[in-house]
Parts: C-alpha cells; structure tokens; sequence
C-alpha cells in the first residue's frame, strides 16, 4: 500500500500536523525532527499526493511549455534550461510540440488547462484577437517567446529587427555589394493565419539595413532544392556576395549545398547567420553568427514566468546580442 502521512506520524511518533510541516519545509519545526521526519518518509518510499497539495494550496508547482519543435538547436538547449531553472524551484514540466499546426496548439493549451499548470510558457503560432480572447479566457498566466501576439501578455525575446540590420552594417562593413536574404516561407505561414512575427522582424531589419545603403534587397523563401538553385545562380565572382539566413539551421543548410555545389565559403560567397547555436562549435569555417545568451533567456523566461503568478503583472524583457565574428564573412 502506499505509503501516507499517517503512517510516517505513526512511525516517528508525532503528529500529522508536524509530518506535513517538515515535508513541507513550513517552520515551527526543529531541524532535528524534521530530519528525523525526513529521513523515515525516504525509508517508507513516502510519494506525496501533488494532486491532495494542490486542493490545499491553489498551485500545481507544474508548468507548460508549448514550443514549435526540436529540430533546430535553439529550442531543445532553451528547454533545458527552462527546466532546469524550474526545478531549482520545485516545478516540474509538460513540454507539448505543436509542428507550428494551430489546431496541435490549441489542443495542448486546452490540455495544459485540464491539468491545472500554474503558467505556461508559450512559443505560440495563433494570432489574431479571437487567439488573444482564447487565451485570456484560460485564466492561466502566459509568457511569450519567439513570436508576440499582443501587449495582453508578457514577452521574453532579442530586438531582432535592430539585430538584422546590424548584421547587414557588418556585412557591407566588409566590402559586400550584395547581401541575400534566406528565410522560411513567410507568405505560405501567413496564408495559413500562423504567427510569424519573428520572422517579419528579422526580415524587416534585413530590409532596413539595405534601405539605409540603397542597395537592392533579394529575399529567397523556403530551402527547397529549387530556391538554394537560385541562391547559386545569383552568385556572380565581380561582385562580392553574401548570403544572411533568417537562423543558424538555415545557414549550414546553405554551407552544405554550396560545398555539394564546389563553392567555397568564405571565397567565392560570404555566410551568416543568427542564434549562435551550440552545434556551431563543430562547423568549420567558423560561421559569422548573431549571439544572445539562451541560458539567461531560458533562466528570465522562468523568472518572468515565475513572478507573473506571484503578481499577475505583465512584463516585457529584451535581452542584448552581439555579433560573433566567424571565419564565413571576410
């Protein structure tokens, strides 16, 4: 039978009310008893009743996370963090991947809602104010990453727009007369009404920064084997090129055709990137990469999380980058 509070007041010779304290960690106990406490509840393989201590205490000390998914690198390294961080807290996790399909969204918000998550961190692809009224309605805090969807909610992210044009001033900083864009298809995700604020911010930084040097921008959607053709038919050897990727993953895509193509990298055509993924580590050349700390991204995301229950109170946090200078832009 499984073992109760009961029975480790039975064994210890003490009250419930003094077992329930030190399993607890509530005061008016002596640390000797509560280790003594402790120490007999292990003995007993003593399991609580989270469901029982939530009635009593109105929280779960569970949260959701609903993310994309874990093909790129980013996600599964800020996950890890996010959990770890979690637990220095007392919080477990469910982790919900939606393959950015609204109705898979949906259903694991509706999910997480059924278990009574204190928070959920949220990697969201609806949009639009019906989403915004769904989610209010749920009556659970949210926190946003990747993509916003309003002001309603917190959000924890990098000012990507201001990254991408930054990144375009280092690229022409190197004497690049042409700079190419790659990014997911934003047209087709839109078409479905998925969110693709993200996307839009670093493509519109990419748009600033060939504004400001009046330079003609050339975006390629999607990395189907016919869009990365005509990455390689627009490279012309009197003209320096480079090509800037929406994300890291997108990147050594491209490194990895051109090296099936026999172009070299950084010789005939400059590369870079955005996230600094960890697998970078294991690339060479060096990719030229935009970087931001995911481990104190995933430790505010949790935070921010963290006091939006305590307060309700809506916040917004943007953390610093840098470019990191790689061996693919010259």
């Amino acid at each position: 039978m499984r073992t109760t509070i009961r029975d480790i007041a039975e064994y210890c010779g003490v009250s419930e009310g003094t077992v329930d304290r030190a399993i607890n960690n509530r005061f008016g106990i002596s640390e000797k008893t509560k280790k003594r406490i402790l120490d007999a509840a292990s003995e007993l393989n003593y399991v609580p009743n989270y469901t029982g201590r939530s009635l009593a205490t109105g929280s779960t000390k569970t949260i959701g996370i609903i993310c994309f998914d874990l093909y790129n690198n980013f996600f599964p390294q800020l996950i890890d963090t996010i959990e770890a961080r979690a637990k220095e807290n007392g919080y477990f996790i469910y982790l919900i991947l939606t393959h950015k399909d609204f109705e898979l969204e949906e259903e694991g918000l509706k999910y997480l809602v059924s278990r009574q998550v204190d928070g959920i961190i949220l990697f969201p692809v609806g949009v639009g104010a019906d989403y915004v009224k769904f989610l209010k309605g749920t009556d659970i805090p949210v926190v946003t990453i990747y993509n916003r969807i309003s002001s309603d909610f917190s959000f924890v992210g990098v000012n990507d727009r201001q990254a991408m044009k930054d990144a375009v001033d280092y690229i022409v900083s190197r004497n690049y007369k042409r700079v190419i864009y790659l990014t997911p298809d934003i047209t087709a995700q839109e078409k479905k009404c998925l969110n693709t604020y993200t996307l839009r911010q670093r493509q519109n930084g990419y748009l600033d920064g060939m504004k400001a040097y009046g330079m003609e921008p050339m975006i390629i959607q999607g990395s189907s084997m016919e869009r990365l053709e005509t990455v390689n038919a627009c490279l012309d050897n009197s003209v320096k090129t480079a090509c800037l990727c929406m994300c890291d993953s997108y990147a050594l895509k491209i490194m990895d055709f051109f090296k099936e193509k026999g172009v070299s990298v950084p010789d005939q055509v400059g590369l870079m990137g955005y996230d600094d993924i960890d697998s970078l580590r294991y690339i060479r050349p060096r990719l030229t990469t935009i970087k931001y700390s995911v481990q104190r991204m995933g430790e505010i995301i949790f935070d921010t999380l963290f006091d939006v229950i305590k307060t309700q109170a809506k916040k917004k946090h943007m953390l610093e980058y840098q470019i990191v200078e790689g061996e693919t832009i010259v």
